[in-house]
């Protein structure tokens, strides 16, 4: 767990891996690995020798954020770390990224998996590029036709990369969750998997990136209202969602499970806990397909970041074992895992 730098033992565990350590030691390792950071500060240009990695968010309410930032959960509690950033609408790099990464709808922004994914790999990068910018993207309510190549929504998620890159950064995955506001009739539900392929396409392209990752995210299958008629479709949504990031022929595409996660006390978006844990398991996904990890990575975190992918044949109201499984996993992991706010 230590490499020897320079004569010294420095501490080498990424931050990702302190929720598997008992408190105390966790706690320590806290403290070395994140001294507490000031305030938010205003980044315009980046030294000649930084590189920023970029993650585009992209999608609706659930990548946005709706959990309560006044729940107590990893990334609502952790220190701010001036090594994560969050491109502003001046694009500049502000710094440290704070809750809530996206103002779509003001009132009801909040946690989403978009900081805790960054926690999770920030560590797992070279040291000398250890800068990782997040471009909130996300717009609460969107229909997919938004993100197609002509939609308002993909032209200005482009535009932010573009400033972003201008900003001294590097693309280096999507983020995607999106597709509840797409689940009201039938026909929608079926074009789906088409329209998503075709946004994975249209972002490489317009990016002009042809292999940039980018990890798709189940919807809340297991917690949605289907009672409710603008969910009626949201199996045929989640399938395609699955079939089209389980495809080996898109490259460098992944998808991250819902499997166990819980609602917001709405039966349509993700709590902070369950944003949290989301976020880590698109971490986890990113690190396998950009060959970050190893045997011993995995042998420490078991499968509770890489649960089964919610199964279409069973009742959509009753959570898999293996999610429940990774559910109490997680929820451990938070316990050992916190730190005061400073």
């Amino acid at each position: 767990l230590f490499q020897a730098q320079s004569g010294s033992m420095a501490p080498q565990l990424p931050a990702s891996l302190l929720s598997c350590l008992p408190i105390r030691l966790a706690t320590l390792m806290s403290w070395l690995l994140f001294p507490c950071q000031g305030s938010v500060s205003r980044v315009t240009n980046s030294e000649p020798d930084e590189v920023w990695h970029m993650f585009l968010l992209a999608g609706q309410s659930n990548m946005a954020g709706r959990g309560s930032i006044s729940d107590r959960s990893p990334s609502t509690v952790a220190p701010p770390d001036k090594r994560i950033g969050v491109l502003g609408e001046d694009g500049a790099w502000k710094v440290p990224a704070q809750h809530p990464l996206h103002h779509d709808k003001p009132d009801v922004a909040g946690v989403g998996p978009g900081l805790e994914f960054a926690r999770a790999i920030v560590d797992f990068l070279p040291v000398g590029e250890q800068h990782l910018g997040l471009i909130p993207a996300a717009f609460g309510g969107s229909e997919i036709a938004r993100w197609m190549e002509d939609g308002d929504l993909f032209q200005a998620a482009v535009e932010q990369v573009r400033r972003g890159r201008a900003a001294g950064g590097v693309l280096s995955g999507i983020l995607w969750h999106q597709g509840e506001s797409d689940c009201a009739n039938e026909t929608d539900a079926l074009a789906y998997e088409h329209r998503l392929r075709g946004v994975i396409s249209s972002f490489r392209h317009e990016l002009v990136d042809p292999n940039v990752p980018m990890i798709l995210g189940e919807l809340g299958i297991q917690f949605l209202d289907l009672a409710d008629p603008l969910l009626t479709y949201a199996k045929l949504v989640n399938q395609a969602i699955v079939k089209t990031g389980s495809d080996a022929t898109v490259a460098n595409v992944a998808v991250a499970s819902s499997a166990g996660l819980e609602h917001n006390s709405d039966h349509l978006h993700f709590s902070v806990a369950a944003a949290d844990v989301l976020g880590r398991r698109y971490a986890w996904k990113w690190l396998k397909l950009t060959g970050r990890l190893n045997v011993s990575l995995r042998a420490l975190v078991g499968n509770s970041l890489e649960p089964p992918l919610v199964d279409p044949s069973r009742r959509l109201d009753t959570p898999t074992e293996a999610g429940i499984a990774a559910s109490r996993a997680a929820s451990s992991s938070f316990l050992a895992g916190s730190s005061t706010r400073t």
